[in-house]
């Protein structure tokens, strides 16, 4: 299996817990989409992490570094997500619309900067 296609895998876990967190706060009336998508975000970064360290990238690095490097980058995703999620619905998008396209450019962005950065064998070094 390649490895984008164990990211996706990985990565679909996680958007499942996105998305439910996200339709459930915003069906419950309980908070807006941008707020209710950064937190399924945020509680989906630890599964994200542990599943993608094993699985995804079978990494043999320390877990000090390479989780300082993920939550560095999961943040910046975070950060593109509210961003997205917040110019799309502004601009009225229907939220679970918005939520795939800033899904889409979470998921480009996680890619590479885990392959290339996170849990790249040269890091190890």
């Amino acid at each position: 299996m390649s490895r984008f296609l164990r990211f996706a895998l990985v990565g679909a876990v996680a958007t499942a817990i996105q998305y439910a967190m996200l339709i459930a706060l915003v069906q419950a009336r309980l908070t807006g989409p941008t707020l209710a998508s950064c937190i399924g975000f945020v509680i989906s970064a630890g599964a994200n992490y542990s599943l993608n360290y094993r699985f995804t990238f079978r990494s043999r690095n320390s877990h000090a570094p390479a989780i300082v490097k993920f939550l560095l980058l999961a943040g910046a995703g975070l950060l593109l997500n509210a961003g997205l999620m917040r110019l799309l619905t502004v601009i009225g998008w229907n939220y679970i619309l918005a939520q795939v396209c800033a899904t889409g450019v979470v998921l480009l962005w996680n890619f590479l900067g885990n392959s290339l950065w996170t849990f790249s064998e040269r890091a190890a070094v």
